[in-house]
């Protein structure tokens, strides 16, 4: 194992890309904390890293991150079981598309909202506590390209995700005394197994690797980023 660097707290740390993420955390020697709302999840990370979680350096909490008050709690006893908190990773989110503005019911539009702007902030605002004690607190967060280049009938993703990058931008100014930095990654179309069924007929080769974008968080997280505060990073393979 690699030497400590510290412990992360992975938001939707279950999922296709939470899981790599998570890994790419552990095997660079972080302590690591992951959200789940499916037990199925969190049964296969666990397995997949018995030993992390046996050790103590991979911790699994079940947590609808659309609560704030059960995400301060999630951090805060990430924060006491793994002596402190120092990266943010907000991997959560979650899409719901296909209908034009004037078609689009209400309920879809709160959920975009709450799945994908409101979990970030409600994570920002439950870490940021530790991440400020820390001498390498990292926030960073995954949106999409979707937000920069939204398509027709996903209108409520795309503004949830801007609104997400004013969040980042925010949290870089508001944290820079600290020393905390703020940043978000943009992947295009991900290759996960939804997204293969999905689009069965897709280029799979072109698509964004989950492993990729980790790879882009973990040099966020290091400190050779710490100069880079509030930035917004498209990873689009060749999508």
């Amino acid at each position: 194992m690699a030497s400590d660097r510290g412990a992360a707290f992975i938001t939707g740390g279950t999922g296709a890309v939470g899981s790599a993420v998570a890994r790419a955390f552990l095997a660079a020697g972080y302590r690591v904390a992951v959200t789940y709302r499916g037990a199925e999840g969190w049964s296969a990370l666990r397995a997949a890293e018995r030993n992390a979680a046996d050790e103590g350096r991979l911790l699994g909490l079940s947590v609808d991150v659309t609560d704030p008050s059960a995400v301060r709690r999630a951090a805060d006893k990430a924060a006491g079981d793994l002596d402190g908190l120092d990266v943010l990773l907000h991997v959560a989110g979650g899409f719901s598309g296909g209908k034009n503005v004037d078609a689009v019911e209400p309920e879809t539009v709160r959920a975009m909202i709450d799945l994908n702007l409101l979990s970030a902030f409600w994570a920002a605002r439950a870490v940021a506590p530790h991440a400020k004690r820390s001498a390498r607190g990292r926030l960073l967060f995954v949106s999409s390209r979707g937000a920069l280049e939204p398509g027709s009938g996903a209108a409520a993703y795309a503004a949830s995700k801007l609104g997400l990058h004013a969040l980042v931008a925010s949290l870089a100014n508001e944290l820079k005394d600290a020393g905390v930095t703020a940043n978000a990654v943009l992947p295009g179309l991900i290759d996960t197994p939804a997204n293969r069924r999905a689009m069965p007929k897709g280029a799979f080769d072109d698509w964004v690797k989950p492993e990729a974008i980790a790879a882009t968080l973990l040099f966020l997280a290091s400190d050779e980023a710490s100069s880079t505060s509030g930035a917004l990073i498209p990873i689009y393979g060749r999508s």
